[in-house]
């Protein structure tokens, strides 16, 4: 078994669905998590051992967000899993960061810094390079919708384009997404507070096909993208909601996004985030056209746990990185914490 020269002191930001998987992860290997912080509510004050639902307490108490002060905290890693937009969560970073703690988050935006918001990416390299630590964004896409990609373009000697396409079971990444994918809308109600057209949806989900682009070594000029209700013909029971659904009441969201760049490469992405049938899987699946052409296809059977898992096993590697924002596809592919 190998081991780091020393076990990662992590520091939670938040400690819901995601946060309490990890804390069962960092729990199993024996890494230690100094402190917790969570915006106010019925966490605060909680032991983290109980909270994650562990046997035991860790003697970790969740503590309010709401001016922290990180700068006596000894950590290696801050583990952030609170909201998907970086302006949001730039106070957590800004603390973190200042305090000599590597960041390594699970927003959506963190993936691709600079596409997603060019003005607070440039602060956070800024403030990380004067600290000496690393920015990463990081989660379940790093290997099912980033890497699973780049993997297969690597064989090719020409590209003509991608397509990607995959449909994630919403309740395994929070029931907490139901109403932002429009569960339980009927129609007219989905296009009164969701609309068809592109908006924050779109926006994050046209991401991995971007990163990827770019690492290919792409410039992209444009992107098309739109959204839809997902209505079947059926009658669907959802336990987390403890109803059925009716035929004619929306089940999901798919987003259909075209990217499109200078050299005339494009890749067209159809994303599904919907209730599943019984007996359905998470498939992600990328298309390279090319010379030659090769697919890849990744069953996630747990990505709950994948996500967290995702992040957590990208510690080694941010401990490891230059100052500086560093995004996924600039360490090598995900690897496991198997042996360590």
């Amino acid at each position: 078994m190998t081991t780091l020269a020393a076990q990662p002191r992590l520091v939670l930001f938040g400690v819901g669905f995601v946060g309490q998987a990890l804390v069962r992860l960092a729990d199993m290997k024996g890494w230690p998590i100094v402190a917790a912080y969570n915006r106010a509510g019925d966490k605060i004050g909680q032991d983290l051992g109980s909270l994650a639902g562990l046997d035991k307490d860790l003697g970790v108490v969740v503590q309010d967000c709401e001016g922290a002060d990180y700068s006596a905290l000894e950590a290696d890693v801050a583990l952030i899993a609170a909201t998907d937009l970086l302006e949001v969560n730039y106070p957590a970073y800004e603390g973190f960061l200042n305090a000599g703690i590597n960041v390594l988050c699970h927003g959506t935006q963190g993936y691709l810094p600079y596409w997603a918001d060019e003005e607070v990416a440039e602060t956070i390299d800024t403030l990380a390079r004067k600290c000496g630590v690393t920015f990463t964004g990081g989660g379940i896409w790093d290997s099912t919708r980033f890497w699973s990609a780049l993997v297969a373009a690597g064989p090719c000697v020409r590209i003509d384009s991608l397509v990607h396409r995959s449909n994630t079971e919403i309740v395994r990444q929070g029931v907490h997404l139901l109403p932002v994918m429009g569960v339980g809308m009927t129609e007219a109600e989905y296009d009164e507070k969701l609309g068809r057209k592109a908006g924050l949806l779109t926006d994050l989900l046209q991401i991995p096909s971007i990163a990827v682009l770019q690492k290919l070594g792409y410039t992209v000029s444009n992107v098309d993208a739109r959204q839809e209700p997902i209505i079947w013909d059926e009658t669907i029971y959802v336990p987390e909601m403890e109803k059925e659904l009716e035929p004619g009441i929306c089940l999901g969201t798919r987003l259909s996004i075209d990217v499109t760049t200078e050299q005339g490469i494009t890749a067209t992405n159809e994303v599904e985030y919907r209730i599943f049938k019984p007996g359905e899987d998470e498939i992600m699946f990328w298309r390279i056209n090319g010379l030659p052409g090769m697919e890849v296809s990744i069953k996630r059977e747990d990505s709950g746990v994948a996500s967290a898992s995702s992040l957590f096993n990208r510690i080694p590697d941010v401990m490891a990185a230059e100052p500086g924002i560093q995004q996924l596809t600039g360490y090598a592919p995900l690897r496991p914490t198997a042996l360590i």
